[in-house]
């Protein structure tokens, strides 16, 4: 059997330097990796553009960071980001919500349902009679309008001209109220009214209130120059 001889060629330097350069290029990032921590890294060093977008979670922040992303800055939230219907009764706290926090005007009637309203959520001395009544208003009765009443008689008449008239509505059926204003002197003169019922003889037509003036003395009445002024409520009975 022969022998064959191998002749082993030694490497050139340029052959080593390649190899070398190979072994650090596959090994160099994993080892990078297994040495260099966080105490390697000098403070502050690194920024925002060094970190990878989207590779950060929670749970590489701190606890007060987490929290302080998930708060709701004061003043943040504005009606413009607010979605229609969006807030309801449910999510808002008790009396959180108080007359200072509304612009005027920004609670109308149709925002407040039937009957939720009651008289303890009425804040005292801020109803007036145009708020509770149907309807409401002044009128003055002429002195050339009563003319001279007589003793112990009376004088009736309607007064025109008022808001119900001016509606065309029928308060034959309604609670209406009159109070004197001026110039009644209820030692000589006492006063009475009534609503005037439909005329059916003519059904357009337009009931009014009827007031009368009786003189309470023995000598004859003549009203003051300028006239007697009365004021009058009319109230919606069911």
């Amino acid at each position: 059997m022969g022998v064959t001889t191998v002749t082993v060629r030694r490497p050139s330097p340029a052959l080593l330097i390649a190899l070398l350069a190979l072994f650090v290029a596959l090994g160099g990032p994993a080892q990078a990796r297994r040495l260099i921590n966080g105490q390697d890294i000098r403070k502050g060093s690194v920024r925002s553009r060094q970190v990878k977008d989207h590779t950060l979670s929670t749970r590489d922040l701190r606890r007060s960071a987490v929290r302080s992303l998930r708060a709701t800055p004061a003043k943040s939230i504005t009606t413009a980001k607010l979605a229609d219907g969006a807030v309801t009764s449910a999510q808002l706290g008790d009396a959180a919500v108080t007359p200072g926090k509304m612009a005027a005007g920004a609670v109308t009637g149709a925002a407040v349902a039937d009957g939720s309203l009651t008289g303890a959520d009425i804040l005292d001395g801020t109803l007036s009679t145009q708020d509770v009544a149907r309807y409401a208003g002044r009128f003055r009765v002429l002195p050339e309008d009563i003319g001279t009443i007589q003793p112990h008689a009376c004088w009736h008449g309607e007064p025109r001209g008022l808001a119900p008239e001016l509606a065309g509505a029928d308060i034959s059926q309604d609670a209406v109220f009159v109070a004197p204003r001026g110039g009644f002197d209820e030692q000589t003169t006492a006063f009475s009214w009534r609503t005037s019922a439909p005329n059916p003889a003519d059904p357009g037509a337009v009931t009014r209130f009827v007031i009368a003036l009786c003189n309470v003395t023995n000598a004859a009445y003549t009203a003051p120059a300028g006239g007697l002024a009365f004021s009058y409520v009319v109230f919606d009975i069911p």
